[in-house]
């Protein structure tokens, strides 16, 4: 579903602009398609069941969404679920753009931010080919303002441990 156009320019940066669209959208499906931790390839809907927000540049080639719900354990998370960045612009700012637009919208959208920080989980062993050697995992949101607040282990689970990244508080 598209938005009017004024709605779409509501949510604009002067050099990183972002257009609300909804978890069907096929031009950011085909980005999140394309992303390492996709599941179901090809299935209409790339976001978890809960609130959300899925941006996409005007040129889409960038996706973002973040999801509020419930982990597993049944406790309150706050998650971005996805970025993807196939040359829309440098990714730092990106994600800078897009988390201050998603403090934003979710206050005008429901009142109110969750009661739990917005955070990512980034797979250091999947994304190691899409870095140099010099670069960090989760580069991009590091140099965005995020912060490392710690790693998950799924090694005894047959899985991958993730880096856990915190954004920047609201302000």
């Amino acid at each position: 579903m598209m938005l009017a156009v004024a709605e779409q320019r509501s949510f604009s940066f002067a050099h990183a602009p972002w257009w609300r669209v909804s978890r069907n959208d096929p031009r950011a499906r085909a980005l999140a398609d394309r992303h390492y931790s996709r599941q179901s390839v090809g299935a209409a809907g790339f976001m978890p069941p809960g609130r959300l927000l899925v941006l996409l540049t005007p040129c889409a080639r960038a996706v973002w969404g973040v999801v509020e719900n419930l982990d597993p354990a049944g406790g309150l998370h706050w998650r971005c679920s996805i970025f993807r960045n196939e040359g829309a612009g440098l990714s730092s700012d990106l994600i800078r753009d897009a988390t201050t637009r998603t403090y934003a919208w979710w206050t005008m959208h429901y009142g109110a931010l969750p009661a739990v920080p917005l955070r990512t989980e980034i797979d250091v062993d999947r994304t190691a080919r899409g870095r140099s050697r010099r670069s960090r995992p989760g580069e991009c949101f590091l140099r965005a303002g995020w912060s490392v607040v710690g790693c998950t282990s799924g090694a005894d689970k047959g899985r991958t441990s993730l880096l856990v990244l915190q954004a920047p508080e609201n302000t």
